[in-house]
């Protein structure tokens, strides 16, 4: 056991010290240090040989010091978040339950027992042990300005002054301990007992956590659920729908399943009140216990189906059917059946109804979401990508203008991902000043009724009533009576369909998720269904994009405004977007970090995006597609049509339905246009294509919505009016612009992203840092100021060197991440294979690349023969004058 002296003193009276402990955002020793055994924690056992450890926890939440002045226990560690020289986040309020300050033999070999060894030299005598843990409210910038401070300590370890002269913290907080009182958010260390959870996903992760953590005895768990037990029972429910027919041999695994779980119940009952388990819906904590460990188990040997609530419960009540030994083979009435029945048995999702009137779904099939007001946000928060709902259309009308429509099911859609929406949709939003601005998207959407006489293009406000009236007439037609919904839900249930509220899930009596009459009302109308577009491809996009998408990069000036004001504008005026500028301006981030803020704002025009690399290459076979071989023909030698890159936005090769991926061509002018392109100038322009390709017999058509009428057929590709290309070109390439066809070219808004302009004197110093300094602030890195000045000097001369030859900031935040990392004493060595690994592949090939190595070999933190013997090697070019 290794000496050590406990420090106590804060337990003795007064108030406790706070210390700030900024922790920078990006990686080094701390940053690993701190997630590694303050955020994840560390096992006991790995600690006990090195010193005493009065807490009785299993895990431990640990940190250490090498200040002088150690904290006591009873003292506070304000951790944060450090974000460069001013920003960044209060994240963790730990207080200290003890204090130990080792000897420097035992710090040596604790820093090594607990992993901190792994990521630096330096040894911690001063070692704190944490308890408990708190997630802070402290707002930072309120915070600095009480006490008047400037930026974080130069430290990571520094009692916070609270009487300091600019203070006022004494007028806002009444005490210290208040203080540390009113910043405690949710304690997260040590876990106390759950009471209900949310999901099961959540109770596992509880679960897990807890039985980690423990000091309990719960090794027998383990060993009565082994994982060649756990791996038999996955086998047998593969395929097992709840209240099914099974095999006989299934039906026995399942017996051995409940024996066991009735056998093991009384322990699990008082390991569940130990470990501080939660229920979830009707499971009670042991059965919740039992269920978590298994899937945890299942997860470690990954093979099998998940054992589910819903499949548990089936099984522990003995609802399900075994079929006769003589039976060769019992197929459910679902096998085969359609898409959402499918989903439901692989999935098991919850599955809610969607209650409202038939006007109200004319909106949500044109925006391919469902809305909820903020009464009901508890509701909309509960709902997961992948849940089912079915559709239920009352007989009474929004308005009193409108005529009444059959009563009953008229669709059902899988949700996709939810969002707040700021703008009407709805007719009530428009017409009653109501607000429904909580959103959950269809990732697919099944209809009954005649869905090509309803007319998208046009706004719900845009429609008379008689249009209104007329469309809910097709859209009612073929849907299920409420009478028959609730005959069938009867029938299975013993409980007809939910239409008493807005929003209901489907439940067993027990209040396990029902999946049975779900699945028997989308059997009766599944001949009737027909899958829609969840994307509007009528509506052009109308938007604006803000400076979210943007934020980390750093832009001088409004510059990132401008760029996005001119894709704004682009997008909105029908033209594709071509970013072109000079190597590490950003281009590929920009175009990437916008096509994410636009799937994400605007689900209802773009399912998603992709981005793709052009190369010299690429023909027609990779953008449009081709003729492959047939991979469901057992011979192979059959051709079928297979779409290219363009093609595949347009359409879900695994669902066949419409979708809008926008797509990102980064350097595309490595790419032979007219090869590439062909037939898709036509497209581009907004005008419809025929291939010479044919598929079941008939020509492959690229098509725009003038040309269309209803959904497009199996050979047809329909481009949206607000589908885009996002390309990029790198003006340093040695193919440019200029080799492009104008044909090719009008097509594209070109939006240029400039090298920011570096001052060309050399006296200008000043100017220089600060520029760098910036930029540095916005990547979150600390320099010192002869890295800093180095690095700008290199820029400098790159940039000013040759007309219009510049590199963009992306490339300096590589040499500085890479200089930073390295010893100062050896700058010169690491400045210079920095530029060796970053600005000579930007200049292979441009003609004055030689020009460019001189100006950055004159400076003067650069070692030229090393430079030298590079520049010779990778771009056959000397910096000595007078080869």
């Amino acid at each position: 056991m290794g000496t050590g002296q406990s420090t106590d003193d804060g337990e003795s009276g007064g108030p406790p010290t706070v210390y700030q402990v900024p922790i920078k955002t990006e990686d080094g020793p701390i940053r690993t240090n701190f997630e590694r055994t303050v955020v994840e924690g560390v096992h006991r056992d790995q600690l006990e040989d090195f010193c005493e450890i009065p807490l009785e926890h299993e895990t431990l939440r640990v940190w250490g010091n090498r200040e002088d002045t150690p904290a006591d226990t009873g003292d506070y560690l304000l951790f944060a978040d450090r974000d460069g020289r001013h920003d960044g986040d209060y994240t963790l309020l730990a207080r200290v339950g003890s204090a130990t300050i080792l000897d420097e033999e035992t710090a040596a070999a604790f820093t090594d027992a607990i992993g901190w060894g792994e990521v630096t030299d330096v040894s911690y005598p001063h070692v704190m042990f944490l308890d408990p843990v708190y997630e802070t409210t402290l707002d930072r910038e309120d915070f600095w300005e009480t006490l008047g401070f400037r930026g974080w300590p130069n430290d990571t370890f520094s009692g916070i002054n609270f009487e300091r002269a600019e203070s006022t913290f004494f007028s806002e907080y009444n005490s210290i301990d208040g203080f540390i009182e009113e910043i405690q958010g949710t304690k997260i260390y040590p876990t106390e007992s759950a009471s209900e959870y949310e999901t099961l996903e959540a109770a596992i992760t509880d679960v897990r956590t807890r039985i980690e953590e423990s000091s309990k005895e719960t090794s027998w768990l383990k060993t009565r659920l082994g994982e060649a037990l756990v791996a038999e029972w996955s086998a047998a429910l593969s395929g097992f729908k709840p209240s099914d027919t099974v095999s006989p041999s299934t039906a026995a695994t399942f017996d051995q399943l409940r024996g066991i779980y009735e056998s093991i119940e009384p322990e699990l009952e008082a390991t569940a009140d130990e470990l501080g388990v939660g229920s979830h819906l009707s499971f009670s904590s042991s059965k919740v216990l039992f269920l978590c460990w298994v899937r945890i188990l299942q997860e470690e040997i990954d093979g099998g189906a998940p054992l589910s609530q819903p499949r548990l419960n089936s099984i522990l009540r003995d609802t399900y059917t075994v079929e006769d030994e003589a039976t060769t083979s019992v197929s459910s009435s679902t096998d085969g059946g359609h898409p959402v029945v499918s989903h439901i048995r692989t999935a098991s999702p919850t599955v809610y109804k969607f209650t409202a009137p038939c006007d109200y779904w004319l909106t949500s099939i044109e925006y391919g979401s469902v809305s909820f007001g903020e009464e009901h946000r508890d509701r909309w928060e509960t709902l997961s990508e992948g849940d089912v709902a079915i559709l239920h259309s009352r007989a009474e009308p929004s308005d009193e203008d409108l005529s009444q429509q059959p009563n009953g099911i008229l669709g059902v859609g899988i949700l996709g991902s939810t969002f707040e929406k700021d703008e009407p949709w709805w007719r009530d939003e428009h017409e009653r000043g109501e607000s429904y601005p909580l959103i959950a998207t269809f990732d697919r959407l099944f209809l009954t009724g005649s869905i090509d006489d309803i007319d998208t293009s046009r706004s719900i406000t845009e429609k008379t009533p008689a249009e209104i009236d007329r469309e809910s007439a097709a859209l009612t037609t073929d849907l299920l009576p409420i009478t028959r919904a609730n005959s069938i839900c009867s029938d299975v249930a013993d409980t007809e369909f939910p239409v008493q509220s807005l929003y209901a899930t489907f439940r067993t009596d027990d209040g396990a998720i029902d999946y049975e009459r779900p699945v028997a009302l989308i059997d009766a109308i599944a001949d009737e269904l027909n899958e829609v577009p969840t994307v509007n491809v009528h509506k052009s996009y109308q938007g604006s994009i803000q400076s979210d998408p943007l934020d980390g990069l750093y832009f001088p000036g409004d510059q990132g405004d401008r760029i996005l004001e001119q894709i704004t504008t682009a997008l909105q005026s029908g033209k594709h977007v071509l970013l072109t500028g000079p190597p590490g301006t950003g281009k590929t981030e920009i175009a990437r970090r916008v096509c994410t803020s636009l799937a994400k704002s605007h689900p209802y025009l773009y399912s998603d995006f992709e981005m793709t690399t052009a190369t010299a290459d690429w023909s027609t076979f990779d953008t449009v597609g081709g003729y492959m071989p047939n991979e469901s023909e057992t011979s192979g030698d059959d051709l079928a049509f297979t779409p290219g890159i363009v093609l595949n936005r347009l359409k879900n090769n695994q669902t066949d339905s419409q979708s809008n991926e926008l797509l990102i061509i980064d350097e595309l002018n490595r790419a032979d246009i007219d090869k590439a392109f062909g037939q898709l100038f036509t497209v581009l322009s907004g005008q419809s294509v025929q291939l010479p390709y044919t598929k079941n017999g008939r020509e492959i058509e690229v098509t725009t919505i003038n040309d269309i009428s209803g959904h497009p057929a199996d050979h047809q590709y329909l481009v949206p009016n607000s589908w885009r290309i996002f390309a990029t070109m790198n003006t340093y390439d040695k193919t440019s612009l200029y080799e492009m066809s104008y044909a090719f070219m009008r097509r594209f808004a070109f939006i240029r992203v400039p090298a920011p302009e570096l001052p060309e004197d050399r006296a200008d110093e000043d100017q220089l840092e600060e520029m760098v300094y910036d930029y540095a602030d916005a990547w979150g890195l600390d320099l010192n100021r002869p890295e800093a000045m180095a690095i700008g000097r290199v820029w400098r001369e790159t940039n000013n060197a040759v007309e219009e030859r510049a590199i963009g900031p992306a490339i300096i935040e590589d040499i500085l991440r890479y200089v930073n990392q390295h010893p100062e004493d050896e700058l010169e060595y690491h400045l210079t294979q920095a530029v060796i690994s970053y600005v000579f592949p930007q200049l292979e090939g441009v003609p004055k690349r030689r020009k460019i190595v001189q100006e950055i070999a004159a400076v003067g933190e650069i070692d030229e023969a090393l430079l030298e013997r590079a520049a010779r090697e990778m771009l056959q070019v000397s910096v000595v004058e007078n080869e």
